[in-house]
This record gives C-alpha cells, structure tokens and sequence, in this order.
C-alpha cells in the first residue's frame, strides 16, 4: 500500500510540474475546448430534458391534470361524482378537482367544419385543475351560468397561426355563431366567447362549454365523464392513487402518465439524439486530449527517457500523463458548469425557447451532470493513456538519443 501510494505521490508530482512547467496558452486552450465541450453536452442534454419537463407540463396544466378518475370500464358515466370528489378532496395534498363530461362533435362555421372534443366545465372547479383560463388570447373564459356560450382552441378557430390551420374552422372570431353537432344527434348553435392558447396541439383542438349545458344537452344530471385531480407537485402520483382506493373510490383510477402517449415517443427521439451528440462530444474532447498528451510526449521524449535510466517506472510516467488528462477534464467541467448555471440557465430561463410543446427552458439533472462528467474524464484517461503507453515503449537509449 506504501508503495503504491509513494507511486501515485510522484505520478502526481510530474503531472503537476509537467503542466506548470508547460505552455500556458496550450494548457488554458485545452482547457477551454473540455469546457466547450462539457458545455454542450450539458446544454443539449438540458434542452431535451427540458423540452420533456415542457410537454409534462402541458398535459398536465392543459389537459389531464395529475391524475384522471374515469368510469368502470362497463359504465359510460361516473356516477354520483361529488360523493368522490369529497372523498379525494379529503386527501392531504390535493389541490383541486373537476369533474367533466367530455363528448365528441362536429363543429360549424359557415362553409367549413371538423370534429373536435367538447368538454364540460365548472369554471370555479376548472380553474384549480387547469390553466386554460389563463390562456385566452381573445374574449373570455367562460362564467358558471353561461348558456349558448363556448370557448374554443386556436386550431379549432383558425387564423391565428396554429399548426393545423388547413383543418381548421378558418378563421372565427370572438362573437361569431359556430353550430355544435354532438354525437347524441343533438345540434346547438354557440356564440364563441373566448379562444385559448396553450401552445400544446392536443390542447389547441379542444371545445368547452359550461357543465349545466352539457347536461342539458346529453339529457344528464350528477354524472361526469371524468374528474380531475390537481396534486402538490408533478410526481409520487402513485401514492395519491393508493390514498383514493382506500378511501372507497373504485373507478378507474389513473396517472397523467398514462395518457402522454406523445411524451414517450418524445424522449425516445431525444434520447437517440442525445446519445449520438454525447458520443461525439466524448470523441472530440478526447481526441484534444490525446492530441495534447502525444505532443507533450514527443517533445519530452529524451526526459521521459532519462526519467527511466533512473529508476523511474513506465507505469508512473503513464500515470503522470493520465493524471494531467484528468486535470484538464475536471477543469473543463468546472469551468463548463460555471457557463452553465452563471450565464445559460438564467437567459433562457428569462428567455424560454419557444417550442410546439411549450416555452422551454435549460433543466439540469444531478444525474445528467455527474453522467456527463464522468464521461468527459473516461474520454481523456482513455486519450491521456495511449500517447504515454506508446512513448514509454521505446528502449531508454532510443528515447536519450531520439533514434
């Protein structure tokens, strides 16, 4: 154990007069393109983690909140549904619930129509389980005892840049009369009080009207197609769920999760992509390294050589070579990580990227970080390795005399 610690001792000990004895620019430079190279891995593998987090949370805040009760699956309705929303309301942690009728239609607007859900909506419940009334960028929100009033979706409207414009009614306005043909054969005219927002498609294709008008429409009373369960932060939903089942709620209980069908095909995209940009980060930070260490091993060829004439092992000269891979790798996520969390982060958490799934900000995992470092310092052992192992193979007399 001595021993090899005396070994690591002077390893360490070349390694650092190699790197203070060396040029300066070369070493700042090296350490600046690992930063650079740190840098970006952590800004894509933020952006992306970002990007999910932005889609989470938009159907979470626009479409299903935290968690979705939902009818037995030989039942077409939820009924009785205040006696569960009592139930779940009791639940430490929850902040809010809404129950919906949710519908298909066809919905009219001069010579153009399509089909869209309508929901239903207590505005005074909605507004803890959503943030669609906060996204109205015409009109208003709806009012508990609206009648013959309803709010619609960009893409639903039309002429506000959504991005299924050609599906679209075309361009409606706040005041204009829409015709609503609901699959129970019933046909109602609406004067359209407001259009939303979200950024999200899936939200931007949806319809609301007030709960006493679905009712009225669908010939129902004290039922619901769904309710909605706002919790206290996004995750542990599971345990929200065990709570609702113990306290007698038998309905088909469900996480946001369930339904982000278009979430998981997003993080396998970006996964994939992640991935190769890594490898390539990986690769071009160690092939500076390399470059680095095989320079400073040909011109230090005759030391390295009479460092072994004089009892100096090969292996703690390779070892000396590594270790200044590592420093350059440490330094380069060092300084990578000061350009992240001093200057990235708080711009584009000032300036969101604007994406289809939402405003999009840098996320940084724990995990991500430490993933990333430990791969950027891997790279450079690895390329701190080979030039060093290969210069101390040469006999001693080649290395003093350079033959």
């Amino acid at each position: 154990m001595t021993s090899t610690t005396s070994e690591l001792k002077v390893s360490a000990f070349l390694a650092y007069k190699s790197i203070a004895k060396g040029n300066k620019g070369t070493t700042l430079l090296t350490i600046l393109i690992m930063a650079l190279a740190f840098v970006n891995l952590m800004f894509m593998s933020s952006l992306f983690t970002g990007m999910i987090d932005a889609s989470e949370n938009q159907v979470i805040e626009t479409l299903y909140s935290n968690i979705v009760i939902e009818p037995k699956d030989d039942e077409t309705y939820i009924m009785n549904p205040d006696s569960i929303l009592k139930k779940v309301d009791s639940v430490p942690g929850v902040l809010g619930t809404s129950a919906q009728y949710v519908t298909a239609s066809t919905i009219t607007y001069e010579e153009k129509s399509g089909a869209w859900a309508v929901r239903s909506a207590n505005p005074d419940d909605e507004i803890m389980v959503s943030s669609v009334h906060e996204m109205m960028i015409a009109g208003d929100y709806l009012s508990k005892y609206d009648r013959g009033e309803i709010i619609i979706g960009k893409e639903v409207a039309g002429g506000h840049g959504g991005s299924l414009e050609h599906l679209s009614l075309g361009g409606v306005v706040v005041g204009d009369t829409v015709e609503v043909a609901f699959k129970n054969g019933v046909k109602r005219e609406y004067r359209v009080k407001g259009i939303f927002d979200t950024n999200f498609i899936q939200s931007n294709q949806l319809a609301y009207i007030t709960e006493k008008e679905m009712e009225s429409v669908l010939g129902t009373s004290d039922m619901a197609s769904q309710i909605l369960v706002k919790t206290k932060g996004k995750g542990g939903e599971d345990k929200y769920v065990e709570q609702f089942i113990m306290l007698g709620v038998h309905e088909d209980v469900k996480t946001w999760s369930v339904y982000a069908g278009i979430i998981a095909m997003i993080t396998q995209s970006f996964d994939a992509i992640n991935t190769l940009i890594s490898v390539i980060g990986f690769f071009v930070a160690g092939i500076t390294t390399f470059i680095v260490i095989y320079v400073s091993t040909v011109s230090k060829r005759r030391q390295m050589g009479i460092l072994r004439a004089i009892g100096i092992k090969e292996s703690i000269i390779v070892r000396s070579y590594v270790f200044q891979a590592i420093f350059y790798a440490l330094c380069g996520c060092v300084s990578g990580l000061i350009v992240m969390f001093a200057i990235l982060v708080p711009y584009y958490t000032t300036h969101p990227l604007i994406f289809p799934m939402g405003d999009v900000t840098l996320v940084i995992e724990q995990k991500n970080t430490i993933t990333r470092g430990l791969g950027l310092i891997s790279a450079a052992m690895i390329a701190g390795f080979i030039p060093s192992w290969r210069a101390v193979r040469e006999t001693i007399l080649d290395a003093i005399w350079g033959d």
